[in-house]
């Protein structure tokens, strides 16, 4: 077959589907970009860089987890860095009386200064703080008419700590969840049942 050639009238389409093709390539990369977290994004410049950003999620993790190991609150506090962002899992058990949503009088100086370890990271991050039971009915009546009042309730007092460091109340979201979201079994290998409902019995709060 005879090759085309062009005539110096059409040598702009060459041109042209360069430039198409190179739109087409960019708008592909921001369209995967925005399918990307933001945790996995900071990996992936880490690995680029070679260098920690100093507000990256993994290095606030460390920060806290330090923080965590110093002050001796391993039973209080559990941290997690997922697609979704940092998680600070905070035992139920230690931080509300059972059926109760409010924080324990003895505890609250303790989860305001963790709590305050995020203030400096307010402005570029937002909270999600969400609440979890575990599968035992409330019985009895009480103060809630089901796990569902229970986690958003709890939820609730620890957003309104929260606010209470310093975060604007715009930068918060409260999430309950019930017994929904159960942990993962791996995560549960070797507990007793006690244990078990202790673990599912959390207020997460999310850094994203």
């Amino acid at each position: 077959m005879q090759r085309r050639v062009y005539s110096s009238d059409e040598g702009w389409l060459l041109s042209y589907a360069d430039l198409i093709t190179n739109l087409l390539i960019f708008f592909s990369m921001l369209l995967a970009a925005a399918h990307v977290s933001r945790t996995r994004m900071q990996q992936i410049a880490k690995e680029i860089s070679g260098i920690e950003q100093p507000a990256s999620l993994s290095s606030i993790q460390e920060e806290i987890e330090a923080q965590i190991e110093r002050e001796g609150l391993q039973g209080l506090i559990r941290t997690d860095l997922t697609d979704e962002g940092l998680e600070l899992a905070l035992n139920s058990g230690l931080v509300f009386h059972s059926g109760h949503a409010e924080v324990i009088p003895e505890q609250e100086g303790t989860l305001d200064h963790m709590l305050l370890t995020l203030v400096p990271y307010a402005e570029h991050y937002d909270f999600a703080v969400e609440g979890h039971t575990d599968s035992m009915p409330i019985v009895n009546g009480g103060a809630f008419a089901s796990n569902w009042e229970l986690s958003t309730g709890r939820a609730n007092a620890v957003r309104s700590r929260l606010e209470g460091v310093g975060i604007a109340e715009g930068r918060i979201r409260v999430e309950g969840y019930a017994d929904t979201e159960p942990l993962p079994e791996e995560s549960l290998v070797g507990l007793s049942d006690d244990e078990r409902l202790a673990r599912h019995r959390r207020v997460i709060v999310r850094i994203y």
